[in-house]
């Protein structure tokens, strides 16, 4: 596990571009494109604002009003349809609002090798915006943030960390999203091993009774088996989609009911919610009805997640926004109902895609890569906040099935093993450096 820190960035990155160069604006809100458009001629710049052939792209999409998922819908299509004339496109964010478009550049950079993908965040002041992005292309800088002096921040690996020491805890509540299975589960095993307390296991799954006629098996093939041979009325047929749907509602309850046992056993109270965190009706009714039952949230695990992993000329929309829901949509809605005046502790589960980059994950990478960036702002809007975001390697479960194993060790990319991941987890968020947000844990992923 090594930190990350934002280190004054070198020049150079990329070969800076002179006057003569030509530029091109495409996206944005018209002030933007014309007060940059402005700068940039007078430095000698030519611009455009089609995608004819030019020397670079400057895509303005994400600094428009909209929510995060279109805002950066937008911005990958508007990166596809000018990676034909330009090889160099920069993809602009503002510190305004958290974005997460350092995660699509470096995704980008590992899918389309031929071009040069970098992204900027420019600071909340607006008119620093033209003098800056000009600046930056002059002198050839790569992802990071744009200071009004014009440097430029980018984010830097430190050294391994050792375990810190974990002193007891105050007895509080914890609400722990995608928390009642798979790794969250573990994790949300261990933070009540360290911290005791009441854990909200809160997941879309309905915890589904099992069938007293069924023999209890964790094994989805056998259970479909079991379904099948069920007695049933004359005439009534049961489709294997419907077996499958079946036997994984249950498998999902068995599971469900494990983890809220094993919580149990370590003293600490549990329950589980039913919450939807991507809906923000469904957040609003869970929250609303748990902390009247269990008082004020004071811990956030934010682990929810899913996957719609497809190459970022392929993506869909559609694909985009499934991702985007439970962690960006989530974080709003959870955030709507439990201010962060009340918390103490806040964990997003992030991935090493947001850090590295990642073939086929452009929305995940970008989703997370949100997440590091908001917990920053929440940082200097709470500092007595102690926020953690994890950037995980691959783990031995959870998401990672036989064949994303296999693709990871062929990259030389070691597996987390669960029970360390759980550990890891626990001992930083209760006891780590507060200084030291971003974490990444396990191996760093190659370059290329």
């Amino acid at each position: 596990m090594r930190p990350v820190s934002y280190v004054p960035a070198p020049a150079g990155i990329s070969a800076g571009l002179k006057r003569g160069a030509r530029i091109a604006l495409i996206g944005g809100m018209d002030d933007d494109v014309q007060a940059i458009s402005a700068m940039l001629a007078a430095s000698g710049f030519g611009v455009f604002s089609s995608s004819v052939e030019v020397d670079a792209v400057l895509v303005l999409s994400a600094l428009r009003n909209e929510d995060a998922a279109t805002l950066h819908w937008n911005t990958l299509e508007a990166a596809r349809s000018v990676k034909a004339t330009s090889r160099r496109i920069v993809l602009l964010q503002s510190a305004v609002a958290p974005s997460g478009l350092d995660g699509l550049s470096r995704t980008l950079r590992k899918e389309w090798p031929q071009s040069e993908i970098f992204s900027w965040t420019l600071p909340e002041d607006r008119t620093l915006w033209p003098q800056l992005t000009t600046h930056a292309l002059s002198a050839g800088y790569g992802d990071g943030q744009l200071l009004s002096e014009g440097q430029q921040l980018s984010p830097a690996l430190g050294e391994l960390l050792s375990p810190a020491l974990i002193t007891p805890q105050p007895s509080a509540t914890w609400l722990v999203t995608g928390g009642a299975r798979g790794v969250t589960a573990a994790c949300a095993i261990a933070l009540a091993e360290q911290a005791g307390g009441t854990i909200l296991l809160a997941g879309r799954s309905a915890e589904t009774p099992w069938p007293e006629d069924l023999p209890v098996t964790q094994d989805l093939k056998a259970l479909r088996g079991l379904l099948a041979a069920r007695p049933r009325a004359p005439g009534v047929r049961i489709s294997p989609s419907e077996l499958d749907r079946t036997a994984r509602a249950l498998l999902a309850g068995a599971e469900i009911r494990d983890t809220l046992a094993a919580i149990r056993s370590t003293g600490a109270v549990a329950e589980y919610i039913t919450m939807d965190a991507g809906d923000a009706a469904s957040v609003d009714r869970a929250l609303s009805a748990a902390q009247a039952r269990f008082g004020p949230i004071r811990g956030i695990v934010h682990g929810a997640g899913v996957l719609a992993d497809r190459l970022a000329d392929e993506k869909t929309e559609a694909e985009l926004r499934r991702v985007f829901a439970p962690k960006v949509n989530g974080l709003e809605n959870i955030l709507r109902n439990i201010h962060p005046s009340q918390l103490s502790h806040i964990a997003f589960f992030s991935s090493a895609a947001a850090f590295f980059g990642n073939r086929g994950q452009s929305d995940y990478a970008m989703a997370n890569a949100l997440l590091a960036n908001a917990a920053h702002r929440l940082t200097s809007e709470a500092p007595d906040l102690r926020i953690k975001v994890f950037h995980w390697g691959p783990w031995a479960g959870g998401m990672v099935d036989a064949a994303l194993a296999t693709h990871f060790e062929a990259q030389g990319i070691p597996l987390i093993p669960i029970e360390e991941g759980a550990r890891i987890f626990a001992t930083e968020l209760l006891a780590g450096d507060p200084a030291q947000i971003e974490l990444v844990v396990g191996e760093a992923w190659p370059a290329g």
